[in-house]
């Protein structure tokens, strides 16, 4: 039996040696392992069956530390093995030889008991004493055996730890932190939910992230973790639609998971099958749903998540939409550091010169984990020197070469470019000018008041309009991870566009002369003087007034700022609305779609209120497209004959439920919901309309399509 295991870093055992003598001289039993573990295999079978014999780990947690696999292997089996006491602090100790703690992790360790390095022969037995004291207090040695087999994986077989997983420590203890809050009371803050969402760029790491978390703390789950991939209609560009997609792979390998829980096939709700088998084990589990598509709603989400209140759920994403839902952790580039280590995992340069065209090289790529690993992947058949060349040279792009050249290295078929900047074509055109607007400053960091001043050259309206335009098209875009946040940035309201996604937009931009109008005009407000806010912008005519973004086939007017706002607003919510976004079938709450389609009622008159505009007032311009008229046409000629023919049908309906039926459950069952589906749809037709008469106002096209013309009257 030991009383100490030691977990260290080879490189420190100068300074650990001290620590061992003075801790064996105060009576207590040291293992400590001199032999090197191999740099990104799971502890051996020897080492775990000696941390099952010591009562405590100590971890000697240098700044060099987090960065050796195998001593957060070790950590992380001693820490799971007290977790599953209670309290892992009381069975994992610190001795922190730096003047910081920011490198310590998980944070619960931070508050944990730890020492500094100790200076004297004074300090060492003090020290040892201390640990001493600490261990008596304990009952027995680390409870290995909670933890001591990994759980099983299904539907698909267990995946090996990655050699290029590096710089995300700091993230896997995030997760178990998030996942595990609920139910040990180790982070005060607020209550958890079971369920953390991680969130990022295309080929950020966010499934790598997910499985390594899966495979190190999988002894956390001995119920088991199960793995959902969902997220192929990402980029397989098929024109599927990602939920609908979605919904048949889930419930394909759910089916799949309840062959391998004994449930029959027969049963008519796989799903609740599988809830009850998962309740009468009454073991934790973990619950992974891989490539979450955008656009779904909380019901969906939530009919994704884990069945049993026994099971963690964590997803991965592209979009930030699902906060409310799940506890958000977002993923990141890697750090400079971690980034060249990526990049030179499988060749080391050797020259001085090879060093410095790497490490450009990982600058360039913006610490872009699938980037670089791709790059990576060619460096072993290539120099830096040539790749760095390669990556900057106009034309085909060497991302998209070295894919091809190593496909083991990413699942994605076609271009990955093209899979980077795949969500541009959801984000409409003025967030896609925005993001051109970001690319042409790359890597460089912009504000809203740059982008506006931008668009405000481009395409003339007020500096108030533009810099509106600006905050929406930004909003957009960091919704779908097109753009970040440079790390340390002074200003929340500071961000950039990485090179490597610039890189993949001059690949399939789907209008090249556009972004070069936008360079021209970036360049040239950054030479031109500006005024200290876009406000104080002077204004293009003695009027006030200036000429608006005009839709095809509209007359030019002018309109006031004011109208512009308006609209603007009104557009942005129509969009986002049921009616114009399409309901399908089997999909979303009928409810939800009117509830939604009412409240456009106070938010219209909300906004026309803000603006100071009145339902009845006459049009900007002495023109029948106007603000107060595109209102009347929306309230009372489109929502008002929809709402009033099926709110009350539907509520009817809602009415007979009978108590132990589910609403979602009764609501489709009712005879006439295939007939409210399709009205919703053909709702989108004047609704769009309305959207493309406001953006004639406003100046923001969303790339709706032109409703069909009416037929003449006879």
């Amino acid at each position: 039996m030991w009383d100490v295991f030691l977990s260290y870093s080879r490189a420190d055992r100068p300074r650990v040696e001290p620590l061992v003598t003075a801790l064996e001289q105060a009576g207590l039993r040291v293992f400590v392992d001199h032999a090197a573990i191999p740099g990104f295999e799971p502890i051996s079978a020897t080492i775990r069956e000696q941390l099952a014999r010591s009562t405590v780990l100590l971890a000697f947690y240098s700044a060099g530390y987090p960065h050796r696999p195998a001593c957060q292997w070790e950590l992380t089996a001693a820490y799971l093995a007290g977790w599953h006491e209670g309290d892992p602090r009381r069975r994992v100790l610190v001795v922190n030889p730096e003047p910081f703690s920011e490198h310590i992790h998980p944070i619960e360790l931070r508050d944990a008991r730890h020492w500094p390095l100790p200076a004297s022969a004074a300090q060492l037995s003090v020290f040892a004493a201390e640990v001493r004291a600490w261990i008596l207090r304990l009952d027995g040695p680390l409870p290995m055996s909670a933890a001591d087999l990994p759980p099983a994986f299904g539907p698909g077989p267990r995946p090996m730890p990655s050699p290029v997983f590096t710089g995300r420590l700091s993230d896997l203890w995030r997760v178990h932190s998030t996942l595990s809050s609920g139910s040990t009371p180790l982070v005060a803050g607020p209550p958890a939910t079971g369920t953390a969402v991680l969130h990022g760029p295309a080929g950020i790491g966010k499934t790598l992230l997910a499985q390594e978390y899966a495979l190190r703390f999988g002894p956390a789950f001995p119920g088991g973790v199960y793995w959902f991939d969902i997220g192929a209609a990402h980029h397989t560009g098929s024109g599927q639609d990602p939920a609908a997609h979605a919904r048949r792979r889930f419930e394909r390998q759910l089916r799949a998971i309840g062959d391998g829980l004994g449930v029959r096939r027969t049963a008519t709700d796989p799903s609740a099958a599988v809830r009850s088998a998962l309740g009468h084990r009454r073991m934790p589990y973990l619950w992974v749903v891989d490539g979450l598509p955008s656009g779904l709603s909380n019901r969906q989400v939530l009919h994704l998540c884990a069945p049993d209140p026994n099971g963690r759920t964590l997803l991965t994403t592209r979009s930030m939409q699902y906060s409310s839902i799940a506890t958000p952790v977002e993923i990141v580039p890697l750090a400079s550091e971690h980034a060249y280590t990526l990049l030179t995992v499988r060749s080391e340069p050797g020259s001085a010169d090879e060093r410095g065209a790497a490490r450009q090289l990982a600058d360039d790529l913006g610490g872009h984990p699938l980037a670089l690993d791709l790059v990576g992947s060619a460096a072993q058949h290539r120099s830096f020197t040539d790749l760095l060349t390669a990556f900057h040279t106009p034309g085909p792009s060497l991302l998209d070469a070295a894919a091809k050249e190593h496909s083991t290295a990413t699942d994605w078929p076609g271009d990955i470019t093209e899979a980077l900047v795949h969500d541009t074509a959801h984000v409409g055109r003025l967030a896609l000018d925005v993001l051109r607007i970001g690319a042409a400053l790359s890597p460089s960091g912009f504000d809203p008041a740059l982008v506006g001043r931008i668009l405000l050259r481009a395409e003339p309206s007020s500096p108030t309009v533009a810099l509106r335009r600006a905050r929406a098209g930004l909003s957009l875009l960091r919704a779908h991870h097109l753009i970040e946040a440079p790390p340390n940035s002074p200003s929340a309201d500071c961000y950039r566009v990485s090179q490597v996604t610039a890189h993949a937009l001059a690949q399939h931009d789907p209008d090249p002369a556009r972004a070069a109008r936008l360079r021209h005009m970036a360049m040239r407000a950054l030479r031109e003087p500006h005024p200290a806010t876009l406000d104080d912008a002077p204004p293009a005519d003695a009027t006030g007034f200036r000429r608006e973004h005009r839709m095809p086939g509209q007359h030019r007017t002018a309109y006031r700022d004011l109208d512009r706002m308006a609209a603007f607003d009104l557009q942005t919510e129509l969009v986002l609305r049921i009616g114009v976004q399409r309901l399908d079938p089997d999909t979303g709450s009928l409810r939800e779609a009117l509830t939604s389609l009412h409240s456009l009622f106070p938010f219209t008159r909300s906004t026309l209120r803000q603006y100071n505009i009145g339902l009845g007032e006459t049009s900007s311009g002495g023109t029948a497209l106007g603000v107060p008229a595109l209102a009347d046409r929306l309230l009372n000629g489109v929502l008002r004959p929809f709402l009033s023919r099926w709110h009350p049908a539907l509520a009817a309906h809602e009415a007979a439920r009978p108590p132990d039926v589910p609403a979602l459950h009764h609501e489709q069952r009712w005879s006439l919901a295939p007939r409210l589906r399709a009205d919703l749809n053909d709702l989108g037709g004047p609704l769009n309309a309305v959207v493309l008469d406001l953006a004639a106002i406003s100046g923001a096209d969303f790339d709706l399509p032109s409703p069909p013309k009416a037929p003449a009257a006879s």
